[in-house]
């Protein structure tokens, strides 16, 4: 009974883990299949148009909603928080845009918003991150 439940378990075991997907057309099969997609990002190894951020954080992000154009895929989140260090016990929300395009990268913008009147606060950032170094995505 015990080796039966330890087959069962290591054979579902191996079927939780996502696999990556290493370029753009397989993430957009694997969207199109109905799959769940999670991507993370190593600031450190992407690129951003202002060589001054030093940016050394990890982000995972699993997006609910996705949309497919004709040569890339975008998604999107807002999440409300009081712990960002440029507005230190401050309420603010943090907006993200994720693009991924058909050249294999990943093209993210990140914006504060105020969530009183929604004005914008500070400077938006942009990374671009190439699929499979900086960036990489699971499903």
């Amino acid at each position: 009974m015990k080796k039966l439940f330890l087959i069962t378990a290591l054979f579902i075991s191996t079927h939780t883990f996502a696999d990556e997907l290493p370029n753009y057309d397989a993430i957009k099969t694997a969207v199109l299949s109905g799959k769940t997609i999670h991507i993370t990002v190593n600031f450190a190894k992407c690129q951003t148009p202002k060589q001054s951020q030093n940016l050394t954080n990890v982000g995972i992000f699993t997006p609910n909603e996705i949309m497919l154009l004709s040569d890339e895929m975008a998604t999107s989140f807002n999440h409300f928080t009081m712990n960002n260090p440029a507005f230190p016990n401050r309420a603010v929300n943090e907006f993200a845009t994720y693009r991924i395009t058909s050249d294999n990268t990943l093209n993210l913008t990140y914006q504060l918003i105020d969530p009183q009147n929604y004005t914008i606060l500070g400077d938006k950032m942009e990374v671009q991150c190439a699929l499979g170094k900086g960036a990489k995505v699971f499903g």
